[in-house]
Parts: C-alpha cells; structure tokens; sequence
C-alpha cells in the first residue's frame, strides 16, 4: 500500500514539474519575441529620423556661404566711406542751386561716388587704392577732374571701366598697360581747389562705366542714361 501511494505521489509531483517548465519556456518564447519586436520597431524607426536632420543641417550653411562670396567685388578706394559718401552718391541729381557743395558749376545726375575727405586731411597726402583688378587704361589730366586714373577691370561678371578722379597726376605709380590688384596704393589725392583738382576741392570721384569704352563725364543730363554705370555701393 505504501508503494502504491509513493507512486501516485511521484507521479502527481512529475506532472506538476512538466506543467511548470512548459509554463516558462511559453513564457520566456513569448517574451523573448515581444523583446524581439521592440528592439527592432526601436531601431528602425530612428535611424531615418537621425540621418534626415544630419542632411538638413548640411546643406543650409553651404548654399548661404557661395552667395555671400559672390556678391563681394570691390574694395573701398578710400577708407571710411559710411562718414565719407555724405553729399553726392550715385544718381543725385545736382544743380548750382540745389548742390550740397557751394558754388557748384556743374547740372546733372552723378555718375559715381563722391568721397568727402575730412578737415585734418586737408594738408596730408590721402592714399587711394585700386578698388578691383585689372589694367590700367588711362593716366592723364581731364577737365573737370584734375589728375585721373582709369583701371578695366571685371565686377560681378561684366567688364567696366574704372574711374578715379582729382588725384594729383605725379603721385600715381603705374604706367598704362599695368596691371593693378585690388587693395594696391597708387596714388594721393590732389590738393584742393588747385590745378591737380580743376578748382575743385579735395576728395575723389569714383565711377563704373560698362563696357571698355572710357565715359569721363561725371554727371549725365538724363535719369535714365545712368543705366551706362553701375553704382559702386552696390558691389562694395
């Protein structure tokens, strides 16, 4: 009889075992496939995420960095030109009653810059530079300017002629034919209301006119004959 109820409790106890271990290894199958599926929903779902915000960031700055470069074509002459450029900029339309500049002889609209010099420069040499690259066309004496230097050079794409005028003629360092880089001193300008001006006063007529054709005038009669120049402001 004791043998009898041994067995059965062995017997009782073995299938309690069985039950229970099929009961984990369910369990630990389905939690190692649920474990599976997140893991990999995880991963996928955030890679992309990570490589698109990667593009983005990339491809912004390049594209603003190449047009801030291409803009940049010319170099200020003179230095200074917010306090300089005060009373004829590009396009002013000037006559001897209305000029900021008293007595004034000439009626038109301006073709270039005017670059005032300021009190203490009045007897200093004032160096001007070349405000591009390029060769040297012209260096002689002008009515109306003085001494005046004109420079072919390339700005944003088209060629112009470049224009400086009252300088004194004996203090420009290049002959016609060379080449002058941007930046480069070549001359000072000329001293106020004598021949190296033609009776102007002391500062700098800065111009482009388009095409390789040299345009000395300093003022045209019409408004829309300006479009021969491009207003330097533009390119500085």
């Amino acid at each position: 009889m004791r043998r009898l109820i041994l067995g059965i409790s062995v017997v009782a106890v073995f299938g309690v075992l069985t039950a229970c271990t099929s009961l984990t290894v369910q369990l630990n199958v389905n939690q190692g496939v649920a474990n599976g599926n997140a893991v990999s929903n995880f991963n996928v779902n955030t890679v992309p995420v990570n490589v698109n915000a990667v593009a983005n960031v990339n491809v912004t700055p390049v594209t603003a960095n190449t047009n801030t470069q291409a803009v940049a074509a010319l170099v200020d002459p003179l230095d200074r030109r917010a306090e300089r450029v005060t009373k004829k900029s590009f396009g002013t339309y000037i006559t001897p009653k209305t000029s900021p500049i008293q007595p004034e002889r000439f009626t038109g609209y301006h073709t270039g810059l005017d670059y005032e010099t300021f009190a203490s420069e009045a007897k200093v040499d004032v160096p001007v530079v070349a405000a591009c690259t390029g060769k040297v066309r012209a260096r002689q004496t002008v009515s109306g300017y003085g001494g005046v230097l004109v420079q072919q050079c390339v700005v944003a794409g088209q060629t112009v002629t470049a224009l400086y005028g009252h300088l004194r003629l004996s203090s420009i360092n290049v002959k016609v034919g060379a080449e002058l880089k941007a930046g480069t001193q070549f001359a000072a300008l000329g001293t106020g209301y004598s021949s190296e001006t033609n009776g102007e006063r002391k500062h700098l007529h800065f111009s482009l006119h388009k095409g390789t054709t040299i345009n000395w005038k300093g003022y045209v009669s019409t408004k829309g004959t300006l479009v021969d120049w491009l207003d330097p402001q533009k390119y500085l």
